[in-house]
């Protein structure tokens, strides 16, 4: 039986057989101090648990130590009491009784009339605890002798505590360590492994998302799984004070989390084996690495895609099908998908294009197009077709190259329903064919 030997808690992570309280003279084991306090005889042969819990074994020694206390006082008080029963017999005398003895008339016995014979009974030691019979006249009443008494009792239990504490050595204020509370016990998840403070929280991470609770946004709609997290969302998207980059002058939450991902990356700890490409979690990572391998475990419910990660495909599904389109512009209602989308449309409003190429000076709105725009300065064709000689510096030029070869028509004419293989060709019809001949009307 793997249970505590006194509260019955099962996993108990002490031996009472093994176990020894060192911090007394006595150095007793602790399954004496066991004996000592209840009376329990713990045997190594025994078929009833020898292990107790964390709790209990403090519990256990802190009444060992109750208890010692309870019967050194009992055995000082005893020893107090035929102390003061011994005093009492000396300074308690009456002094005619004293005098009586001196006037007793003399013995028939003795040869010396003149000088009687006196019995006198044996005197104690003088050693400080006991007084002599002439010191006995001083004292008139029982206060006077009660409060010698205690004098000599508390002188006694000085010396007595100075005999028993051990020497301690000041140490230094500036080595002096102040220790509040020790450090609280952890305890060991059986589903991960980890050692965790609190394990009920911690469980709570393993239960299934149906059954979790879930804490909405009092502004937004996003949910969370817990008060800090909202709490935190909260902080840092709707009340948070934003502060301006001083490298790429872009307004963020988290300076220093923004100058860390955008502009040092090489400091991130984990780094991508195939690409070389860094990131600041394991998760982020493992996330990653998915796009170097051609598995799509999770497709899409609604169509027959198939994504790579769970996250992209909620993403598709709230993008494509659900039409979820939260952030509004206000020059002209027209609402987008993305934040990142709507400052985007902003610029075509403001006619804004910030991003410039470095070899022939043009201007673009987004990264993205730059990054397309670069690929032309390129000598190289890198992007070559597998049907025929010919070969493009853009990927996207080779895609719409393929559909010469496909003959795949994928974009039809909204007036009339003739399909083209190209999104051009078929806008360049719908003007020509139908909507100049309306304007010009």
């Amino acid at each position: 039986m793997d249970l505590c030997r006194v509260c019955l808690v099962p996993e108990p992570n002490k031996d009472i057989l093994s176990e020894s309280l060192k911090a007394r003279s006595d150095n007793k084991s602790f399954a004496e101090i066991f004996m000592f306090c209840f009376d329990i005889q713990v045997d190594e042969d025994s078929k009833i648990s020898t292990k107790i819990c964390i709790k209990c074994y403090g519990k256990v020694k802190t009444y060992y130590n109750f208890k010692c206390q309870a019967v050194k006082s009992d055995a000082y008080l005893k020893l107090l009491l035929e102390e003061s029963s011994v005093k009492n017999e000396v300074f308690l005398r009456d002094d005619n009784d004293i005098k009586n003895e001196h006037d007793q008339p003399p013995s028939p016995l003795s040869d010396d009339p003149q000088e009687p014979e006196v019995m006198v009974k044996d005197e104690p030691k003088d050693d400080g605890l006991y007084k002599s019979e002439d010191d006995s006249h001083d004292y008139d009443d029982d206060n006077v002798l009660l409060s010698v008494i205690k004098s000599i009792k508390y002188e006694y239990v000085e010396n007595d505590s100075k005999d028993e504490q051990p020497v301690k050595k000041k140490r230094k204020k500036k080595d002096a360590v102040v220790k509040t509370s020790s450090d609280p016990i952890r305890q060991i998840c059986e589903e991960c492994g980890k050692a965790v403070k609190d394990l009920k929280a911690h469980s709570y991470l393993h239960m299934p998302v149906s059954c979790r609770k879930r804490f909405k946004c009092k502004t937004c709609d996003k949910v969370f799984s817990s008060h800090s997290a909202r709490n935190k969302h909260n902080k840092i998207k709707h009340l948070g004070i934003k502060k301006q980059c001083e490298i790429c002058n872009k307004t963020v939450t988290h300076l220093k989390q923004h100058i860390r991902l955008i502009h040092n990356r090489s400091s991130l700890p984990f780094c991508c084996v195939s690409c070389g490409r860094r990131f600041i979690s394991k998760s982020m990572l493992d996330l990653h690495m998915t796009s170097h391998t051609k598995d799509r475990p999770f497709p899409c419910p609604e169509c027959d895609k198939k994504f790579s990660c769970k996250q992209r495909m909620l993403l598709h599904k709230r993008q494509v099908h659900d039409k979820e389109k939260t952030h509004l512009c206000q020059l002209c209602s027209k609402s987008f998908f993305k934040k990142y989308h709507l400052q985007v449309h902003l610029r075509s409003h403001s006619k804004e294009k910030p991003y410039a190429c470095p070899e022939c000076g043009k201007c673009f709105s987004t990264t993205t197009i730059l990054k397309s725009h670069r690929e032309i300065h390129k000598e190289e064709k890198a992007y070559n077709c597998t049907l025929c000689d010919m070969s493009f510096k853009k990927k996207n030029y080779l895609n719409v190259h393929m559909i010469s070869h496909t003959k795949v028509k994928r974009y039809p004419c909204q007036y009339c329903g003739v399909k083209f293989g190209r999104s051009d060709h078929r806008k360049r019809h719908e003007y020509t064919a139908h909507e100049k001949n309306f304007i010009s009307a």
